[in-house]
């Protein structure tokens, strides 16, 4: 039936959307997520009237007028806003967003709400996250956790769930926040992205970077892939000084070059047999290989009096390869959103680090040492873990899960001494420990919506049994404890703009790790050695957080309590020789508040400004005292000017701040980047400045009893990087051709 003016309208009066029917009586509308009337009128007159509710996909299909007229389909398409707030989490739909194509997953999560990317890693509100994907937690860091962000395309990217507090479905180690990607179900077709990227630092410091992805999707099934590898190479200057308060001075200059390549590998597939039962499969490998050339000078002086001098030079090799294999199976128990989960992971890591330290003193060579450090560590793990979720009638949701981690880790550490030109096995420094580490953990928890409040509670429970072996000692460590972490989430809302107020609670714990726990020695020089500590035990913290949102704002008042902080201690013998050990060294407390923007101020500028107040306070075991204040700002601007452009400016400010026994001087960074896309977007470019005012380095000190470390590095953190990618394929002509059967694409709601 053509020429039907179609309506929805909310809270009675007020009209959202409207529209006209075709020739064909077909329409289509877009609305938020809600309750609504669909309204149909004709001249004057009232044809149809209905409520309708745009909270999940649903499709009216024809609707019947009287016996001779008719609608022949009818597509309510509600898009998600870009940002909304979801039980406990906060979304960001990010294939709603400007930031659908073009970008990888470590972009992406540098420009998603109240989030930050520094060398820290990623930031939620400044501190560190745990990240899931799909909801399963990566087992990765450092390096190897930003390679395969990198590997990601935003192309694939549905949404971030970005949750402040971990709740109890997750692992009691989860300190802080939970940031979890969501990827896209593939659509039908395939697509290739290529992308390269050529960074310049400096005359013969430069990185590079190579990556293809392939997609690959029917009605039943899908596969995809990534391979990517890149070059990196970097400089920098440090210093280093402890400061006794004897009036002795050890103090340490140098530099470095370090050259990083990498290759990474990921390849999946999932099924669909039917509307119940989803399984997926990937694999990941990652071949990493770091050189390290050091080399400095070492003055010790006694109260400005020069006692001994010597020139230091180090060339470590670090061989890394790891890979994890990972399978997931999903059944959906009912039309309410009720399903059973399983995933399971098992992967390894070698790491192959070689050393190679020479250590000269000019006034008196038979000081002179030369020794070469090989270590073979290697680690296995698996985990496997089953979750539940069943939505009742009453709004009522249970979830429940039992999850189980096994870790062995076998170390070996074989130290030669070079004496006129021949090697001999130095058997005194030569480290053999095995550990393993089994966590079996269950948990349980409750949500409910009551018309304006949402309250989330639950409990986790985690046994922990490590069994660690020194085969050059003949000595064990063991612990077995098992722990409890209760949560609690309440969320009211005071009207329907956006205005709430939110109670989070949440105890965690952080475990040492195995290389702490051993009781090695390793020497780093003739005045320094590291040491293990077989009687650390866990840290315990107790957070909460008081959240009042406000449109596009939030403010947020937390505090947290750590108990039995495990901190990097250095000390001293009567020879003044040093030694770093990490102990349970105190407690430490945290308050602040923290506040975040998030929304487009115009329709072609958009901003996310985080910004914290906070002070911290530190009382070691043997009485010393370390506190005070200090803010922090992150801000992400983008500006569309035109169609095909896009503008993004990144600014990162830490004011200096007291953290433990430490306290680190500020840091700074401002970044750049002017984007534009060819060919309907199949051609992406982006030409990025880092560091635009060379204001990036890190220094701190350290305090203790009897003395000061002092501790200054500076990278080659200002560059020019350029991107390009290039996005291939058949994907969005089939999508088309099936669009009213492909519910995914569309977002029918």
């Amino acid at each position: 039936m053509e020429f039907v003016q179609v309506s929805l309208i909310k809270n009675d009066s007020i009209t959202v959307s409207q529209t006209i029917t075709d020739s064909l009586g077909v329409f289509s509308l877009n609305g938020e997520k809600g309750s609504y009337v669909l309204l149909m009128e004709q001249f004057g007159a009232e044809l149809f009237a209905e409520p309708v509710a745009l909270f999940q996909d649903i499709d009216l299909a024809v609707i019947q007028i009287d016996e001779f007229q008719q609608l022949e389909e009818v597509v309510i398409e509600g898009k998600r806003k870009i940002i909304e707030k979801v039980g406990d989490k906060l979304y960001f739909n990010v294939e709603n967003s400007l930031l659908a194509t073009g970008n990888s997953g470590l972009d992406i999560l540098q420009k998603s709400p109240k989030l930050s990317t520094t060398s820290d890693g990623v930031l939620l509100r400044n501190k560190s996250v745990s990240i899931l994907v799909n909801g399963r937690k990566l087992n990765l860091s450092g390096g190897d956790l930003t390679a395969y962000l990198s590997s990601l395309s935003s192309e694939d990217i549905k949404r971030i769930e970005i949750q402040d507090v971990a709740s109890a479905d997750q692992d009691g180690s989860a300190d802080g926040g939970v940031v979890n990607i969501v990827l896209k179900k593939s659509e039908k077709g395939i697509r290739g992205i290529v992308k390269t990227y050529f960074h310049h630092r400096k005359e013969n410091y430069n990185a590079y970077n190579g990556a293809l992805n392939l997609n690959y999707g029917t009605e039943k099934w899908n596969i995809y892939s990534d391979i990517s590898y890149s070059d990196s190479k970097d400089f920098g200057r440090t210093e280093s000084a402890f400061n006794y308060f004897n009036g002795r001075r050890n103090y340490e200059k140098g530099q470095f070059d370090q050259n990083n390549d990498n290759l990474g590998i990921r390849i999946g597939s999932t099924f669909y047999p039917n509307s119940k039962n989803e399984l997926g499969f990937e694999g990941y490998y990652n071949k990493n290989t770091t050189t390290f050339d050091n080399s400095g000078i070492m003055n010790i002086t006694d109260n400005g009096s020069p006692l001994l001098s010597s020139t230091n030079t180090s060339l470590s090799n670090t061989k890394n390869d790891f890979w994890y294999l990972t399978f997931n199976y999903s059944y959906l128990l009912d039309d309410e959103g009720s399903y059973l989960k399983f995933i399971g992971d098992i992967g390894q890591n070698k790491s192959n680090p070689s050393n190679n330290v020479l250590i000269e003193y000019p006034e008196n060579s038979d000081l002179n040492n030369h020794y070469l450090f090989d270590t073979r560590a290697n680690s296995r793990y698996a985990t496997s873990q089953l979750d539940w979720v069943q939505k009742l009638e009453n709004k009522w949701d249970i979830n429940a899960g039992l999850k189980f981690m096994y870790v062995k880790r076998d170390n070996l550490l074989d130290v030669q001494f070079n004496r006129d030109n021949v090697w001999f096995p130095d058997l005194n420094q030569n480290q053999d420990f095995n550990n393993k580490e089994q966590i079996f953990a269950g948990y349980v928890s409750f949500s409910k919506t009551f018309e304006k409040q949402y309250i989330k509670f639950g409990l986790r429970a985690e046994n922990t049994n490590i069994k660690g072996i020194n085969n050059v000692t003949n000595s064990e460590v063991r612990q077995d404890y098992t722990q409890l972490f209760p949560s609690l989430y309440y969320r009211y809302n005071i009207d329907e703009s956006n205005k709430s107020i939110a109670l989070n609670y949440r105890r965690s714990i952080a475990r040492p790790s195995f290389s702490d726990l051993n009781p090695f020695v390793i020497k780093i020089n003739d005045y320094l050695y590291q040491i293990g500590n077989p009687d650390l035990k866990p840290l315990y913290m107790n957070r909460m957080d008081i959240t009042f949102d406000v449109k596009k704002h939030s403010f947020s008042l937390f505090g947290k309590l750590t108990d039995k902080t495990i901190q990097g201690v250095y000390f001293t013998d009567e020879q003044n020789v040093n030694y770093y050990q990490p102990q349970n060294f105190g407690k430490y407390k945290e308050a602040g508040l923290d506040h975040s923007f998030s929304g487009n101020i115009t329709k072609w500028f958009y901003a996310d400004i985080s910004t914290g107040v906070f002070y911290n306070s530190f009382r070691s075991n043997d009485g010393l005292t370390n506190q005070g204040p200090s803010f922090y700002n992150n801000t992400y601007l983008q500006f569309k000017p035109a169609e095909s452009y896009i503008i993004e400016v990144f600014s990162n400010y830490q004011h200096r701040y007291k953290s433990r026994n430490l306290e680190n001087r500020y840091k700074y960074k401002f970044d750049i980047s002017l984007g534009k896309s060819f060919l309907n977007n199949t051609i992406t470019t982006r030409l990025i400045v880092y560091d635009v005012f060379n204001t990036r380095f890190d220094e701190n000190t350290s305090y203790y009893q009897d003395f000061n470390f002092n501790f200054y590095q500076k990278r080659l953190t200002r560059g020019v990087l350029l991107y390009v990618q290039y996005t291939f394929g058949n994907k969005h002509k089939v999508s088309s051709k099936t669009v009213k059967s492909d519910n995914e694409s569309r977002g029918r709601l």
